[in-house]
């Protein structure tokens, strides 16, 4: 099997197209993978497979002269995509939104290529939705974004293919292997850059509730943009020298981290929640207001309305202190959490989309 993969943008867009990726390759270990990158794209530091870089860019919602050289880069990227496939010659194109997808989709389509289109939010990104007509399969990770699309016949819920590792961790066996000796887990990120607005509210919950609780460990992720920031004020209150309190700007075993906390504290990006359900974390999320389409926000509701989480918007993180304090008081309300968020966990969703592409040839 021959697959090209593309999507690009954010690491919720490249993260699925590796893993399936990755999959493909366990399950049959004489395929080819190749990847369409930006030229400038997160998608090109993490990527290890064969890339063929584009020269495209993004729309902004409003009319202006950048949309205009967005337009006929695309159309020059639909050509250089041409040139693309018949080089590496893919039996099956798989792309994951964002705007690097629309013109490796429309080239394969018109080379006569199969092509799947995998949707992480609940709300299909704008590059999606423009291809339903002309993909072939459709896969959402949200049982609700199936009424988005006219073509319901091509759309199959499969749920995010996830990297190696997530649904392997055991809460008891990672306390162990990380050393934690506490009763209680909290875990605060704000993704790998950081976020400033929930940085800020870590700060608090550690100097009203960790500082004086000594059966509460917090583990707290920074981000690398956010870390100078974050420690001079921890520094300030006298917060960074707590023995139960771990900072670091970046944790790379955040999924064992992830799967030993009680409660999570983190931004509703698709791949996130889909590792909070495939662990059955009880989660508290704040939505970044800076994302397209606002489909952070879209992304939690969905999660809050089915009662598997509890979402705070960056304008009443204020709140996020007693809501903590409630939560940690509440082992009912814990579970209740857990088992809800449980259920928008797909098993098997790496194998599931490898079958799709496998039976679509």
């Amino acid at each position: 099997m021959r697959v090209l993969l593309c999507g690009g943008g954010t690491a919720g867009h490249v993260n699925p197209a590796i893993a399936i990726g990755e999959t493909i390759l366990r399950n049959s270990s004489n395929s080819k993978i190749a990847y369409v990158t930006t030229l400038n794209g997160i998608e090109n530091s993490l990527v290890e497979f064969k890339k063929y870089p584009i020269d495209v860019s993004g729309f902004k919602g409003v009319f202006s002269f950048q949309n205009i050289k967005s337009v006929f880069k695309q159309f020059k990227a639909i050509e250089r995509c041409k040139e693309i496939i018949r080089e590496f010659r893919p039996d099956i194109i798989f792309g994951t939104g964002g705007y690097a997808t629309y013109p490796v989709v429309v080239a394969g389509h018109r080379l006569g290529v199969k092509t799947v289109l995998h949707e992480s939010n609940v709300v299909p990104g704008r590059a999606v939705m423009k291809l339903e007509k002309i993909a072939d399969r459709i896969l959402v990770n949200f049982e609700e974004s199936k009424n988005f699309f006219k073509n319901k016949e091509k759309v199959i819920r499969t749920g995010n293919p996830l990297r190696r590792g997530c649904d392997s961790y055991d809460k008891a066996q990672s306390r162990k292997e990380l050393g934690i000796t506490q009763k209680y887990v909290i875990l605060c990120t704000g993704g790998s850059l950081g976020a400033e607005r929930i940085n800020q509210s870590a700060i608090e919950i550690i100097d009203n509730l960790v500082r004086c609780n000594s059966e509460v460990l917090f583990i707290w992720s920074t981000g690398k943009r956010e870390w100078e920031a974050s420690l001079g004020l921890s520094a300030d209150r006298g917060l960074n020298k707590l023995n139960n309190v771990w900072m670091s700007d970046y944790f790379s075993n955040l999924p064992m981290l992830m799967s030993a906390a009680d409660i999570v504290i983190s931004r509703a990006g698709a791949m996130t929640l889909s590792e909070l359900a495939s662990l059955k974390k009880a989660s508290i999320l704040v939505p970044s207001p800076n994302v397209a389409n606002d489909h952070q926000r879209k992304n939690a509701e969905a999660i809050e309305r089915a009662g598997g989480a509890i979402m705070i918007l960056e304008s009443k993180l204020y709140e996020i202190v007693d809501v903590v304090k409630e939560l940690l008081d509440s082992p009912e309300r814990q579970l209740d959490l857990e088992k809800n968020i449980a259920r928008f966990s797909m098993s098997n969703a790496n194998r599931t989309i490898y079958n799709v592409l496998y039976n679509l040839l």
